[in-house]
């Protein structure tokens, strides 16, 4: 079996990558969504995060990530506690989703991790594709898609490692810079490429 990280910076459109390995059959593990699920199901998780930030605990186990998001990006080493926290508990169930797919023998699977170099998780994978965009798009896209303020914006996108360097690191690259079709027949290239491995 395969593992195939796909990574890329806020709003460069690894949602829409990720989406089409779906749509292409292939098993995607969304860690944002594993965390999210954790968060529900995970007391010691939700706890050590509400204690650490000293946010209101309340019975349903449901967070105002909003709220988070705000406390967090307007500080590096609070966003750096968050992570040290969280990141742990995703890695376990994550290792955990790639031994239910080899058991099940799965040929591919995408493990769609926005910090996956962040988080030193590039030795799950086999192959990794950064989704790239220019830093300029990428603000703007950013400041449209969540009605941020330009300055916001930028903050978001430099608490993650920069777009140039995850490109560098990556085996794949697809430009999202462009039109979706042109990112579609660079998906289509790098899926064909991924099916060839042996």
């Amino acid at each position: 079996m395969k593992v195939i990280g796909l990574t890329g910076g806020i709003a460069s459109g690894k949602s829409l990558v990720s989406d089409w390995f779906t749509k292409a059959h292939i098993k995607v593990i969304d860690a944002d969504n594993v965390y999210k699920t954790l968060l529900k199901t995970n007391d010691n998780l939700y706890n050590e995060i509400t204690d650490a930030f000293n946010l209101k605990k309340n019975n349903e186990n449901r967070l105002n990530f909003k709220h988070l998001a705000r406390i967090v990006f307007n500080d590096k080493d609070k966003l750096e506690r968050l992570n040290n926290i969280s990141h742990p508990y995703v890695i376990n169930k994550v290792e955990q989703l790639i031994v239910k797919y080899k058991e099940e023998s799965e040929k591919i699977i995408v493990l769609d991790v926005p910090l996956l170099f962040e988080a030193n998780m590039e030795y799950l994978c086999d192959k990794i594709i950064c989704v790239y965009i220019d830093r300029e798009t990428q603000i703007e896209r950013l400041m449209n898609r969540s009605n941020l303020e330009r300055e916001v914006a930028i903050k978001r996108i430099d608490s993650q490692i920069d777009l140039e360097e995850k490109k560098a690191k990556a085996d794949y690259v697809i430009d999202n810079s462009f039109s979706r079709d042109n990112s579609f027949l660079q998906f289509k290239q790098v899926l064909a490429n991924i099916k060839a491995l042996d």
